[in-house]
């Protein structure tokens, strides 16, 4: 039965698209512009990491204000710190530096009013083609992988720790699998949990876009990206050596999951919209 309904449908649209595509022109797109991001979850605060963000695309007209694009992106995220003093532990915290560099398409569903003004929504799949980290100057062996944290010891029976969302629900699991919790948290976890020693391959983000006609073809556009997905779970300690960033104490959450938070800013060029328009136009009177 859904069979037959998921065939009717693709009937049903195969019939309606000669329709809705009349004397509809498929648009082209390229987009030059910048990324300030942030990891969310790596206690690494605020927009500070710049990178580039340039592709092309298409834009399907589906009605006179709406149309679906489909894009093909280098897009390059990241988060850093610099140098600073932590006043509360007395500590230096060097320089950190992450860039992922992801190979993108987004789907995006673009609202236009008076072929000015458009809102946009939509879901992007990324995969990382380049990663580089940086702490304290040193690059790291850092990799690709799942991004999740799992047991020191390998043991089928153990409960699966990368669904813990928080440090209590990990020390749960901990106990769950036999281990004691006399010892101080600080050394019972890094003794039996192994830390991720990877980011994850893939990237699911959903996407908001503002973009603006500013000329013949040429739009300014402001796009809010972030994951659905953490990229990477981390654990975050005081005073272990493990310990990737010594940040303020009073703000360290000891389990992070880790997720893409990108603002973007890109100048839009359009192939084929004043003939797309006056095809609209047309339509309109016929």
């Amino acid at each position: 039965m859904k069979r037959f309904g998921i065939i009717t449908l693709l009937l049903a649209f195969t019939m309606a698209a000669p329709a809705l595509l009349h004397a509809q022109i498929i648009k082209g797109e390229v987009f030059v512009g910048g990324n300030i991001s942030q990891v969310d979850g790596d206690e690494c605060y605020h927009y500070r990491k710049f990178g580039v963000h340039a592709g092309a695309g298409a834009l399907i007209p589906i009605t006179n204000w709406m149309d679906v694009g489909l894009e093909v992106l280098f897009n390059q995220k990241g988060a850093y710190k610099g140098d600073s003093i932590n006043q509360h532990l007395g500590l230096y915290t060097g320089r950190y530096d992450l860039r992922l560099n992801y190979a993108e398409v987004p789907v995006m569903v673009y609202f236009t009013d008076k072929n000015r003004y458009s809102i946009g929504l939509g879901v992007s799949y990324g995969r990382v083609v380049g990663l580089k980290e940086l702490i304290n100057g040193n690059s790291t062996a850092i990799g690709l992988g799942d991004g999740q944290l799992h047991w020191r010891e390998d043991n089928e029976s153990f409960p699966d720790i990368s669904q813990a969302k928080n440090i209590d629900e990990l020390t749960d699991l901990i106990s769950e699998a036999g281990y004691s919790q006399t010892e101080d948290l600080e050394v019972l976890v890094p003794r039996v949990v192994k830390n991720s020693e990877n980011y994850r391959g893939r990237d699911f983000c959903i996407c908001a876009d503002l973009r603006v006609r500013l000329w013949e073809g040429i739009h300014a556009e402001l796009r809010y990206q972030y994951s659905l997905l953490p990229i990477r779970t981390r654990l975050f300690y005081k005073d272990v050596a493990e310990t990737h960033l010594k940040t303020d104490d009073l703000r360290v959450q000891p389990l992070q999951h880790q997720y893409n938070n990108v603002l973007t800013l890109r100048v839009v060029y359009i192939f084929n919209e004043r003939r797309s328009a006056s095809n609209k136009n047309a339509t309109k009177k016929q």
